[in-house]
């Protein structure tokens, strides 16, 4: 198996065993979270070894373009197992993270998210880019003839993700946007919220795991992603990272992350890069 195969197998499973982990501890997982949580890591195996049984009935090239993609369609594993941890924030975290926002950016920290208005709009479509974003870069990979670099490409995006995920559970927060989590009324139905808001928060309400990920992992991923490209082709790394820095501005501006949150996943994507830099070949 690839190196990124073990590393999707090797963090579903570490989550799995921190989930049973919990019945030791002050505040244990329900039961159901549990095994929703080894469900999703036996899914993750499940679907690999699938991938792996396929092998011979598939040209090599055919087989490592599905194990792209598998990888790419199991990345989510990690992030709704992280979900199960949430049991709700905890008051001093999220007032010190909010306490550096109002220290950082008092402008931006007042406000429910972005204004209806254009710059507003890009905002908030920058930040919905990072649902693609691991798709398309995947495409430009290929496009640009970089396939000989998929290893790194996805050693670096996925440990820098994945570890944002493991740290979550450690800071239990909701988003700044609202105190508990929810959008103000006024950004859902009054004129404030743009129609890129409106489809965020839509997206948010029926597909989020209604907590911050800290660091946060989309800037992570998105900082990964950068960073590999620029390494092999700076016009391709130069647009990704332009795509980067538009995703963190959308996360702090439209109150989905806190500017520390945002922060930190920057720094993890970089030292995650720097380490690999080092790594024998």
């Amino acid at each position: 198996m690839r190196t990124s195969e073990w590393i999707q197998i090797g963090f579903a499973a570490v989550f799995t065993v921190a989930a049973w982990a919990t019945a030791f501890t002050p505040r244990p997982l329900p039961m159901s979270r549990r095994w929703k949580v080894s469900a999703l890591a036996v899914v993750a195996f499940l679907v690999i070894a699938f991938v792996h049984l396929a092998e011979p009935h598939l040209s090599h090239d055919s087989f490592l373009t599905l194990l792209d993609v598998v990888t790419g369609a199991l990345f989510l594993v990690p992030y709704w197992q992280t979900g199960q941890f949430f049991l709700g924030p905890n008051p001093q975290v999220q007032n010190r993270l909010e306490a550096f926002d109002r220290w950082l950016l008092p402008n931006i920290s007042s406000r429910s998210g972005t204004k209806r208005n254009s710059i507003g709009f890009v905002l908030e479509m920058a930040y919905l880019s990072c649902y693609p974003l691991v798709p398309l870069a995947l495409i430009a990979v290929y496009a640009a003839g970089l396939r000989e670099k998929i290893d790194e490409f996805w050693f670096v995006l996925l440990i820098s993700t994945y570890l944002c995920y493991a740290i979550t559970p450690l800071v239990p927060a909701f988003p700044p946007r609202a105190p508990s989590g929810e959008p103000p009324m006024s950004a859902e139905r009054g004129q404030e919220a743009n129609k890129g808001r409106v489809f965020n928060r839509w997206i948010l309400k029926h597909g989020s795991i209604h907590a911050i990920s800290f660091p946060s992992a989309h800037v992570a991923s998105a900082f990964a992603i950068a960073l590999v490209l620029l390494h092999h082709s700076l016009w391709l790394g130069a647009i990704f990272l332009v795509i980067a820095v538009l995703i963190s501005l959308g996360a702090v501006v439209g109150r989905y992350h806190y500017a520390l949150d945002v922060l930190m996943g920057a720094v993890t994507a970089l030292i995650v890069f720097g380490i690999h830099s080092y790594l024998p070949t």
